[in-house]
């Protein structure tokens, strides 16, 4: 099953849809859409945008330590959601979070919105 959400910022600087892929990671991406609306403060590192969230997942579900460009990902150390939109600080050819994530999904269409984010954002993901 996929499910369709949408990502913006309060000021919608930002709007994506993304999709989430039950396949992937099915007890975190239930855990997730069972949490919608998600609300959460940005916080940048490098081209990847993470906010903190109340869903506590302890399984490790596809968890990659390389993710590619536009995947959304759950990183369990600081139950946050995570959105890679280019390199992070410890990238080299590969996109590379700070530890490993559980991939959930991917964001629709072009990726550069993600760019104008700057910590502090409020962000929220809703149905679509």
């Amino acid at each position: 099953m996929e499910v369709l959400i949408r990502i913006k910022t309060k000021d919608s600087v930002i709007e994506r849809k993304a999709e989430l892929y039950d396949n992937l990671a099915p007890k975190t991406v239930k855990a997730i859409v069972d949490a919608l609306p998600i609300r959460g403060i940005v916080n940048r590192w490098g081209d990847e945008i993470y906010f903190e969230t109340d869903i506590e997942i302890d399984i490790e579900e596809n968890s990659k330590e390389i993710v590619e460009l536009g995947d959304l990902a759950y990183w369990i150390p600081g139950r946050a959601i995570c959105i890679f939109f280019g390199k992070t600080p410890i990238s080299d050819d590969a996109i590379r979070p700070a530890s490993a994530v559980n991939v959930i999904g991917k964001v629709l269409g072009d990726l550069e919105e993600f760019k104008k984010a700057e910590d502090g954002d409020e962000i929220e993901i809703l149905r679509a």
